[in-house]
C-alpha cells in the first residue's frame, strides 16, 4: 500500500507541475511574450512638450512603444495610424486596462522640435519621446529595438529601424513584443490574450 500511496503521490506532483507549466506558458501571439520581464534601465528622456520622461513614468499603465523618426517616409506614419485604430478597437471592445501610445523618436537632431505636431496628427492624446543618442541606444537595446543612423552631414537621410512595436506592462517593463505587420484588430485580440495571462 505504501508503495501504492507513493506512486499516487509522485503521479499528482507530476499532474500539478504539468498543470502549472500550462497554466503559465506565455500566450501564442504576433510576434512573442518574455518568459520574464524585463525592466528597462534608468533612462532620462524628453516628452514632446521637451519636459522630461523617465523610465519610471511608464508606470501605471500599459505602454505600446514605436521606435522611428518623424521624416519616415512610410512604415512609421502607417504604424502610428495602425496604434491609433488599436486603441479605438480596445475602447469599443471595452477592454478596461489603461493604456498609453508612445511614439520614440531615434533622431533627435531633426525631431525634437516638430515632436509634438507630429504625433498629435495620428491622435491628440498620443506621446512623443526622444533623449540622447546614448540614451535612445541603451532604451532599444532593453527592448529588443535596432536603428542606425548613417553618418550625414546634412539632414536629407533615411534612418534604418526596427518595426516592432514593445509592450510595456504597468510595472513599466518590457512584457511583450509584437512584430510586423500590425493589424489593429490582430494587436487588440493579442493584447487581451497578454492581459488574460498577466499577474
Amino acid at each position: 500500500m505504501a508503495g501504492i500511496a507513493c506512486a499516487a503521490a509522485a503521479l499528482g506532483v507530476a499532474a500539478w507541475l504539468f498543470v502549472d507549466a500550462r497554466d503559465t506558458a506565455p500566450p501564442e501571439i504576433g510576434g512573442y511574450v518574455l518568459a520574464k520581464p524585463r525592466p528597462l534601465p534608468a533612462v532620462d528622456l524628453v516628452d514632446e512638450h521637451g519636459a522630461p520622461f523617465r523610465a519610471e513614468d511608464f508606470a501605471g499603465h500599459w505602454s505600446f512603444l514605436y521606435f522611428g523618426y518623424t521624416y519616415c517616409p512610410d512604415v512609421c506614419p502607417l504604424t502610428l495610424v495602425e496604434l491609433a485604430a488599436l486603441k479605438k478597437q480596445l475602447a469599443a471592445e471595452r477592454v478596461s486596462a489603461r493604456t498609453e501610445y508612445y511614439f520614440v523618436s531615434v533622431d533627435p537632431k531633426r525631431d525634437t522640435p516638430r515632436l509634438l505636431e507630429y504625433v498629435a496628427y495620428f491622435d491628440p492624446e498620443m506621446r512623443g519621446l526622444t533623449g540622447s543618442p546614448d540614451t535612445l541606444a541603451e532604451l532599444a537595446q532593453a527592448t529588443e529595438t535596432v536603428f542606425d543612423i548613417p553618418e550625414e552631414d546634412g539632414d536629407n537621410y533615411l534612418v534604418s529601424h526596427s518595426s516592432n512595436v514593445v509592450l510595456l506592462d504597468p510595472n513599466g517593463r518590457v512584457h511583450a513584443v509584437f512584430t510586423p505587420p500590425h493589424d489593429p484588430a490582430t494587436l487588440a485580440t493579442d493584447f487581451t490574450k497578454v492581459l488574460a495571462g498577466y499577474r
